[in-house]
């Protein structure tokens, strides 16, 4: 028995009803090229498609092109017909999507530092992306004063940029903020390429020439071992350009039987210094004068997130007393969200964790990771303040703050450690830890 189809998609034609699934396409922008249109009839029979709205897009095709801002409108059709198995199908009803069509977003690369020493002035993007002209202003101007796209340097600090392109036809409206340090001490920017690779390395290096250790680990490889020999779930790996590095170490679901811990961690020297001098001080590094926070740009992969661990920050001194030891100093970080997210984190919320002896305040590691997230309100941020300001741990904080100025710092440290991991229930057995773009004390 042959059936006839309803609707606008009916027409004269006899045969079995079929209907058309037409997939949303998604809010497209204009200039990001074609967007691809998914239909399928329920006859296995092709899907024409048709513009609605010819002055907002344009089809051909399977692929819609946006041609202004507006609601774009496309139909799905299938007039019926014989399908590969002989059967006869009616004309499906004419199926539709709309979505909005926008304006295509605007992005400008701002420099995240700029060293006064060498020049008085640097120059910002004349355009954004778009190709559209820039508009730059400043509300530090103790700090820098901006002419044009000149950017004047007048001190050390942070030049607080403001850059705003109104956007056209095509384009949406950009505003956005950067700061740029003004002679900041630059602990590294981008690494060299070599520094990819299977396992654990400590002979890597920084763009400046500064030691890198990358060191993944968990306890079924051994007491800090993580060689080529384990395959491919314990590596580093550089971008292109050098810029970022990623330190991972995927825990094949084989190692995660019975009780287990591990850590991934990251060692960068300071520019020019490739090891600690184990037999006194390390001499050298960046002597912090006026600077007051550590600027990073650091990723943790989801896993991670959302398992809760925070990162162990450090920042180690020159300073020594005999017997192999460094003066240590740690703050806690607790990632705000997945992947790459900039941090800066006080001087001052740095506490000693080893005076290597020399018998001022200090507190624990374990002391140090305690200290609760400030993320989530003010309430958790009154909380995290609290922490460091309880007697022992703001003494312990005085006592960095006293040896940063008498010691140069030769080291900073990123470190995610769970010391009682038991499978995936309560950790997490992938870690990616990714450090991009400079770090700067500034």
């Amino acid at each position: 028995m042959s059936l006839a189809a309803c609707g606008g998609g009916g027409g004269g034609t006899g045969g079995l009803i079929q209907s058309i699934s037409f997939d949303y396409p998604g809010g497209g922008t204009l200039k990001a090229g074609p967007v691809k249109l998914k239909a399928t009839a329920s006859s296995g029979l092709p899907v024409a498609f048709k513009a609605g709205t010819p002055e907002v897009c344009t089809v051909s095709g399977d692929e819609v092109t946006l041609v202004k801002v507006g609601e774009c409108l496309v139909y799905a059709n299938q007039p019926g017909g014989k399908s590969a198995d002989g059967r006869q199908w009616a004309a499906a009803d004419e199926t539709a999507q709309v979505f909005n069509v926008l304006k295509h977003p605007q992005a400008v690369t701002l420099p995240a530092y700029v060293v006064s020493a060498q020049t008085t002035s640097a120059q910002l993007p004349a355009t954004a992306d778009s190709g559209l002209p820039m508009t730059y202003t400043t509300s530090t101007p103790q700090t820098c004063a901006i002419t044009g796209t000149t950017l004047q340097l007048k001190q050390k600090g942070a030049c607080l940029v403001e850059a705003t392109q109104p956007g056209d036809a095509d384009y949406s409206a950009l505003k956005t903020q950067s700061y740029v340090a003004v002679d900041p001490l630059i602990v590294a920017d981008g690494f060299t390429p070599e520094s990819a690779g299977k396992g654990s390395s400590t002979s890597m290096r920084t763009k400046q020439g500064g030691a890198v250790a990358a060191i993944p680990w968990q306890n079924t490889m051994g007491w800090q071992s993580c060689d080529s020999s384990n395959g491919d779930w314990c590596y580093r790996t550089v971008s292109a350009d050098g810029s970022g590095m990623t330190s991972a170490l995927h825990v094949p679901e084989s190692k995660l039987s019975g009780w287990w811990t591990g850590e991934n961690k990251i060692d960068i020297f300071t520019p020019g210094i490739t090891g600690l001098n184990w037999g006194g001080d390390t001499t050298g590094g960046l002597q912090v004068t006026t600077e007051t926070v550590l600027g990073f740009t650091l990723g943790v992969n989801l896993e991670l997130y959302l398992a809760g661990k925070p990162v162990l920050v450090g920042i180690d001194l020159g300073k020594s007393n005999g017997g192999g030891c460094n003066v240590q100093l740690r703050a806690q970080l607790w990632p705000m969200a997945a992947g790459l997210q900039s941090y800066f984190i006080g001087l001052s919320d740095f506490a000693v964790t080893d005076d290597c002896g020399l018998g001022v305040a200090k507190i624990s590691e374990g002391d140090v990771r305690n200290v609760p997230t400030p993320w989530g309100g003010d309430d958790k941020l009154a909380a995290y303040r609290a922490a460091l300001d309880k007697p022992a741990y703001a003494a312990a904080r005085a006592s960095a703050t006293t040896l940063l100025k008498s010691s140069g710092i030769v080291r900073t440290h990123f470190w995610v450690l769970d010391p009682n991991w038991d499978k995936r229930a309560n950790g997490f057995a992938v870690t990616d830890v990714t450090i991009k773009g400079p770090i700067l004390i500034q």
